[in-house]
């Protein structure tokens, strides 16, 4: 089963209704689960290290028997067919009971998550809301699927 972990919750209301229906259009090739995790307190109070480490410590129980791949802005830059590709094989051959894709919080991922990470892509040069990653993450999955089953993906 693939999943999305996400550091902060989704909050605005037209993310949140394009999360659902890029959620509604994958159901007809894969199951995929959104996890939202709560952020970790008051970016004005805690230390960046201590923050990231503890957003770690909340996703740390999803990093076992997982194919895990994170999100970051200096990982890979894959086209759409390469993400397909790329999928298509982890999901035939990684042996993992997850597919489990990790977008950070607001100060991104503890460097702690790398020592766990599969794969590190980017899904731009440019930066990106932990709601607008969650949401480009989803389509390109969708986009992954119709590519893999040879339909127009193209609008």
């Amino acid at each position: 089963m693939t999943r999305i972990i996400v550091i902060g919750p989704l909050k605005t209301k037209f993310i949140i209704n394009g999360v659902n229906q890029y959620l509604k259009w994958i159901e007809k090739y894969e199951k995929v689960e959104l996890i939202q995790i709560p952020l970790s307190g008051d970016l004005n109070i805690m230390p960046p290290k201590n923050y990231k480490d503890k957003d770690f410590e909340k996703i740390q129980k999803y990093l076992t028997d997982s194919y895990n791949i994170v999100l970051d802005e200096n990982g890979d830059n894959l086209t759409s067919v390469e993400l397909a590709q790329f999928y298509d094989n982890i999901k035939s051959t990684c042996g993992k009971k997850h597919i489990s894709f990790f977008i950070g919080g607001p100060l991104g991922h503890s460097e702690k998550i790398f020592e766990y990470s599969d794969k590190t892509f980017s899904l731009s040069k440019l930066t990106f809301t932990h709601e607008i990653a969650t949401l480009i993450l989803l389509e390109q999955l969708f986009r992954a699927n119709k590519i893999l089953n040879n339909e127009r993906y193209h609008y």
